[in-house]
């Protein structure tokens, strides 16, 4: 098997952007999958109660993504041309290796998310959206010094972000 092509990462700005546009689709998707819940349970979410929505929302994110991520984009990913693959083949990522990068990408949020709880910032969620940006912005610029500039997730699950962008002259 013959080593990946090298190919450039998209830059920060552009998966910044389609992180934030990831994070319209998947409150649509939650909305979607908490009505369900509410529907077939009768439970609210009410803080500390709400352990079974969240293994729902949970699961449903896993699945939303590796499902997309194994063919290799998700629709944000699609409008920004920005696309996954194993770094090794440079095809999509299988589910396993999904999986994997669904698990550590939550490294973007669980740090802030511990700090929050520590402090016991719960009941001031301000603060805990600050350690979410702090904590997001810290992740996204530590691509400057990892090699590639990929996420510490990509590295860790085996996959890179790509540049889908047709170079200059290409015609389709």
């Amino acid at each position: 098997m013959s080593p990946a092509p090298i190919t450039q990462a998209p830059s920060l700005r552009r998966r910044l952007a389609c992180l934030f546009y990831e994070s319209f689709l998947v409150f649509g998707l939650l909305m979607v999958a908490g009505f369900a819940h509410y529907a077939l349970t009768r439970r609210s979410f009410e803080p500390g109660q709400a352990t079974g929505a969240s293994l729902v929302f949970l699961g449903v994110l896993a699945v939303y993504f590796s499902w997309c991520w194994s063919r290799g984009e998700t629709l944000a990913m699609k409008t920004w041309y920005i696309g996954v693959r194993d770094a090794r083949t440079s095809r999509p990522p299988v589910w396993g290796q999904s999986l994997k990068r669904f698990a550590w990408s939550w490294l973007m949020f669980l740090p802030a998310l511990a700090i929050s709880h520590l402090l016991a910032l719960e009941s001031q969620r301000r603060w805990i959206y600050v350690a979410l940006l702090i904590n997001l912005l810290i992740y996204a610029v530590s691509t400057r010094w990892l090699p590639g500039r990929q996420y510490l997730h990509d590295r860790l699950a085996g996959t890179e972000l790509v540049d889908l962008r047709q170079p200059p002259g290409v015609k389709v």
